[in-house]
Order: structure tokens, then sequence, then C-alpha cells
């Protein structure tokens, strides 16, 4: 009987900690051979006679009992997968909620239509918004030939990022209110970059300064600094020059573009800019020409001309530079071509194109290299890296087979969160006399996508009529800012419509 409780006990603890029970708990157990057999009445009522078959049946059942073999139900019980007490009583901490199959389907069906998408269509036609520069970031990442930029609202001054390709942003840009672009292009770090100069100074306090003259000796230097350091002849037809200047304010931006030849990255550029600075300080008692390059910053008037009109601050990691044709916001002064230089002769979509600093040409196969030298931290080492056949950028494709883990347990019925886009669905679901209607809806967030199941439309775009029975349901993907329609009806199955931008 002790032993008996012991393995009562131990089973008990093996369920309570949430762990298999040993083997020996799941063994065929022989029966105790001093058990006594229940008597009924009726037994008891018989003779002697009837006392010693008893006795004799009862010997007979216990010599059985114990040579019996198992019997072929005991041996399938023993043979067949034993469930794990966690399975069967569940955790004592308690187990997660298990996720419903259909929509994990679904979901899984919908990464595969937006794979098709991404396959089929143009990669020109990639247009997502990111409310931070990390996220867009990581899109840009996954998305080949895409870029990065910012733009600001043009009431509220607000920043968004916003991910797309250099024609699918020009298209874009070029039919944009002029008002309203305040755009700005994010020079991210460790991409590939041209030379550029955002240049300064308060008009003002300077009035005697001649900016072309001063932006004519910066380049001077420059082409001296690169044919010193790299053996590279500078040719002015390499130069985009742009001015956004005022009554109060020089402002310029001038970049140079060397042919089939980039910077490293953008603090390559920004080490070799620290050193035309120092060439220049160096220099300037020497040649006084180079005077021309320094202004006033104190309004007083007291302290002489003793800083360059350069700013050395825009070399920072993930830098913001402000695009052709866009205004800071709440300013009216927009950055355009000067008409010097490369600038004569180009249309409005190659001057917005030469002017980005990360765009390279198809032919660049050379990076320059400006860092601080290892065995001298105070010496700049320049090199360049050749055969660099093309800038190694990653085709990446979108990951679809990666699944969240935090999904609501059912469609959710009535109003979503996005009214107004709601209403937008209702009203393309609508065909002829048929109004559209959300019946429920299902949010995941960190995908981005938003369900639409719709309880009177049947209209399929597929084929161009209505089900018979099948109603339709509408995906909406927030990071491509589109929609499409997907059908229940099994013959429609696998059919992947083109997204169409929302409004």
């Amino acid at each position: 009987m002790g032993s008996s409780k012991d393995d009562v006990d131990r089973l008990f603890a093996c369920f309570k900690c949430g762990i298999s029970p040993p083997q020996s708990a799941f063994r065929v157990r022989p029966r105790q051979q001093g058990k006594k057999l229940r008597v009924t009445p009726a037994a008891e009522g018989d003779g002697g006679g009837s006392s010693s078959t008893s006795a004799s049946t009862r010997k007979a059942g216990g010599n059985a009992s114990e040579h019996r073999e198992p019997s072929s139900a005991a041996i399938k019980f023993r043979n067949r997968k034993q469930m794990s007490p966690v399975v069967f009583y569940g955790s004592p901490q308690g187990v997660p909620v298990k996720k419903p199959i259909s929509l994990l389907r679904l979901l899984r069906e919908i990464h595969i239509d937006l794979k098709k998408q991404t396959d089929l269509v143009s990669r020109d036609v990639v247009w997502a918004t990111f409310p931070r520069q990390d996220e867009a970031i990581r899109f840009s990442k996954e998305h080949a030939h895409t870029k990065v930029f910012i733009y600001q609202d043009h009431l509220s001054g607000q920043r968004r990022f916003l991910v797309s390709t250099y024609d699918e942003f020009w298209r874009r840009y070029n039919n944009m209110d002029p008002q309203i672009r305040h755009h700005y292009e994010v020079i991210q770090e460790g991409s590939p970059c041209h030379i550029y100069f955002d240049l300064e100074f308060n008009a003002k306090l300077n009035q005697k300064r001649d900016a072309d003259e001063m932006v004519d000796t910066l380049v001077a230097v420059t082409f001296s600094a690169l044919q010193d350091k790299y053996s590279i002849e500078g040719q002015e037809e390499w130069i985009i020059e742009l001015d956004s200047s005022n009554e109060e304010k020089f402002s310029r931006h001038l970049i140079i573009r060397i042919p089939k030849t980039a910077f490293k990255d953008n603090s390559h550029v920004g080490a070799f800019i620290s050193e035309i600075c120092s060439r220049i300080a160096a220099q300037r008692a020497a040649n006084p020409n180079l005077d021309k390059l320094y202004i006033t910053k104190d309004s007083s008037g007291a302290e002489p001309a003793d800083q360059l009109f350069v700013d050395t601050a825009v070399y920072s990691r993930n830098r913001c530079f402000r695009l052709a044709f866009s205004s800071k916001s709440g300013k009216k002064s927009f950055l355009v071509a000067t008409g010097r230089f490369k600038c004569k002769n180009m249309n409005d979509k190659e001057l917005f194109l030469e002017s980005l600093i990360c765009r390279l040409d198809d032919d660049c196969d050379k990076l320059l290299i400006c860092k601080l030298d290892l065995e001298c931290k105070k010496a700049l080492h320049f090199d360049t890296e050749a055969s660099v056949t093309r800038i190694q950028v990653k085709n990446c494709r979108v990951a679809i087979d990666t699944y969240r883990s935090d999904f609501p347990q059912a469609y959710t019925y009535g109003r979503s969160p996005f009214p107004a886009l709601d209403g937008f669905i209702e009203s393309i679901a609508s065909f002829g006399s048929v109004s559209g209607k959300i019946r429920c809806w299902y949010w995941f967030s960190q995908d981005g996508l938003m369900i639409y199941s719709m309880s009177r439309s049947r209209y399929c775009e597929h084929i161009g009529r209505e089900h018979k029975s099948n109603h339709v349901m509408y995906i909406v993907d927030f990071q491509r800012a589109a929609y499409y329609q997907k059908c229940y009806d099994p013959d429609c199955r696998g059919t992947v419509l083109h997204c169409v931008p929302y409004p």
C-alpha cells in the first residue's frame, strides 16, 4: 500500500511541475494476491459445497492472475505515444492562447500576394511613409533601388520619413504644388556619395562679399586638393550649384560629381572637407586671396572675419540635405539652379537627379577614402577602393515568412480605428445598386495590414462580375499606401490583383 501511495505522490508532483511522469507510472501492475473477491448475497446462502467451490475458484483465479499475459488493449496502450501532462492538464503558469489557424493562413496568403506584387510590379512605384527614421531605413534596405527622404508638413512643420525610388519620387515631386515642397534627402550612414558643400553667411553683415567669387575660390582649392591627394584633375562641368539666398541670408549648395567616382560615405567627404579647411587656414597668410572665404558672424562688427563660410556640420550620420526646388517650412526661398557650371543647359528633372548626393551613375567603379591614419591619429589617410564594379546594394526581398505573435482572437465587428478608411473602402466596394458594407475587420499592427471583410459586396474584379455566394475582402497595406481586393472563392485563390494607391 505504501508503494502505491508513493507512486501516486510522485505522479501528482510531476503534474504539478508540468513535466512528464516517470515510465514506472505507466507500467501494468499485477493484481495483488491477497485481495479478496466480493461475495454476493446469493453465494452466502449456499452450503459448504458452494463454499469449497468458491475457495477453489479464488485459488484458480489467483493463479491465473499471476501468470496472465498482458491483453492486446494494454499492449496497444503502452506502445502508443504518451501525452505530456502540460498538454493534457495545462501548465501551472498558464498556456498562451492558441493563434487562430484561419487568420494565420490568411496572413500567409496576404504575404504571398504582396511578394508577387513585388515581383510583378516595378520597383519604381515604391512609395511608403514612416514616422521614424529607423523604420524607413529598415524598409529601404528590404527594397532594392529605394532611398530615404524627409518631408515637412506645410502647416505643422512636423517631419515624416519617405521611402521611394528616384524616378517615382520625381514623378510625384514634380506634380506637387511648389508651395508645399519641403523635402530633404537623407544621406544614409555608410552610403557612397559625392562631394557636397553647404555654404552660408549673414548677408547684412557681409554686404561687401562677392558670393560668386567666394565660390570660385573654394572650387579652386577643392580641385587642388583632389589633384594632390587623388591625382584627379577637376572640371567645372562636374559642379551643380543651387541657391536659395534672400536679403538676410546667403545660402548655396555645391555638389561635385566626379565621373565614375564617389566617396565611400559622407564621413569620408567630411574628412576631405576638413583637409580643405585646414589647407585654407594654413595658406591664408601667404595667399591673401583666401581672405575672401572668411565671413563675419558677430553683429557688433568688433570681431574680424575669422570664420569660413563652409558649414562643416553637415557630414554627420544620416544627415538631411535639402532637395532642389524645395524650401524650408515657413520660408519662401526655394533652392534653384544658379545657371553656372553644369546647370546651364539642364532641364528640371536632370537638375534634380544630378543634385542628389547619394545617386551614383551605373558606371561608378571607384570609391575615394579619406580617414585618420591608424599610425598617426592627427594625419589623414587618402586612398581609393578600385574594382567596385557596382556599389553593393542588397537586393533583399520582403521577408514574407516572418510572423508576429500578437494576433487578436478573431475578427472585430463594427467600425475600425480608421473611420476615413472605412468610408473609402465602403465606397469602392459599392457596385451599381449594391452599397458596400463592412462586415468585420482585422488589424495586423506589426505588419501594417488592415483586412476588411465585406457583407454585401460580391463583385470580383478578377472575373468582372459578382460571385453567386462568395463575398470579397479588401487588404489595405499601410506601408505601400495601397489596397487590393481578395476573394473567398476557391477558383480565384492565388490570383493577385495590382495594388492601387489610396488617396
